[in-house]
């Protein structure tokens, strides 16, 4: 995830040193100016060669399926859509989400299409196909893997000062509405576009300094830590224990992992082949 949003910068960045003149300051230090295109060129060198072998390597699996005259399923893209969708608890999340990545809905859907394509034509190509009785197998050797964790519904408020937290909770105290207060003072997105709740969360999706206090309180209770970003005004306002996984729901993301599991060991070779048939001609230096 890193790498891919370091990439996505690189490529924002791009667009504004296709022309020297267009090459602007990102940030100034101590007098010393930054430019876009240091830092493109420092990320083309860390990882714009394995970036650029991945994107040949998708490229060469979608023209092969489109010369099959294959269609991604719209089905099963409308479901993965809506399985993202529904890691957030507000719809407004989610778009706020693709917004800061630069991408919209089309775009995303249009990504989603592409991997179901690729995923279909190679189950096809490498002659890949996982059962029921498979599916059923693995749940059972990994159940544990899809146990849904407890978790706590949260909301927040960052601000700046230990003077404005103060405030902030003693209006709370005294019967202020949070979710009005979260979109009036909150520093955070989730305070403008969502009244500051997370909705349910688990350990591991939260920073660390937050995690530790949230999952240590009771519903109702309204906490203050301080972190380098500011205070965090916290509210757990209902507590989920964990539950056992259920097949119906897991099975979805089981077939994922088994085809992907397959097709590891046969893929390498069946690119190796694209590319020996392939035309590619290196068109210059990207820097």
């Amino acid at each position: 995830m890193k790498r891919l949003t370091l990439l996505c910068a690189a490529a924002v960045l791009m667009t504004g040193v296709a022309h020297a003149e267009e090459d602007r300051g990102v940030v100034s230090v101590n007098g010393t100016m930054i430019r876009q295109s240091e830092i493109v060129e420092r990320l083309w060198k860390r990882y714009g060669p394995a970036t650029l072998d991945d994107i040949i390597d998708e490229l060469l699996l979608r023209q092969a399926a489109q010369t099959q005259g294959l269609k991604a399923d719209r089905a099963e893209v409308e479901r993965r859509l809506e399985r993202l969708r529904a890691q957030f608890s507000d719809p407004a999340l989610f778009e706020n989400e693709l917004k800061q990545s630069g991408r919209s809905v089309a775009q995303l859907k249009a990504e989603i299409s592409d991997q179901v394509l690729v995923r279909q034509f190679l189950a096809g190509a490498l002659k890949i196909s996982i059962s029921e009785g498979d599916l059923e197998k693995a749940f059972r050797e990994r159940r544990a893997q899809f146990a849904i964790p407890p978790a706590v519904r949260l909301r927040h408020i960052l601000v700046k000062t230990q003077t404005d937290a103060d405030e902030v909770v003693t209006r709370l105290r005294d019967g202020a509405d949070f979710g009005a207060l979260a979109r009036q003072r909150s520093l955070a997105t989730t305070g403008k576009l969502n009244g500051g709740d997370y909705g349910f969360v688990s350990r591991g999706m939260l920073p660390e300094e937050i995690e530790r206090v949230a999952f240590d309180m009771k519903a109702g209770e309204v906490r203050v830590v301080p972190s380098a970003k500011g205070f965090h005004i916290l509210q757990v306002t209902d507590q989920r224990p964990s539950q056992p996984a259920r097949y119906e729901t897991a099975k979805d993301e089981l077939r994922d992992l088994l085809l992907a599991e397959k097709m590891k060991s046969a893929l390498p070779a069946y690119l190796r082949e694209l590319r020996r048939r392939a035309d590619i001609q290196p068109l210059g230096s990207a820097r």
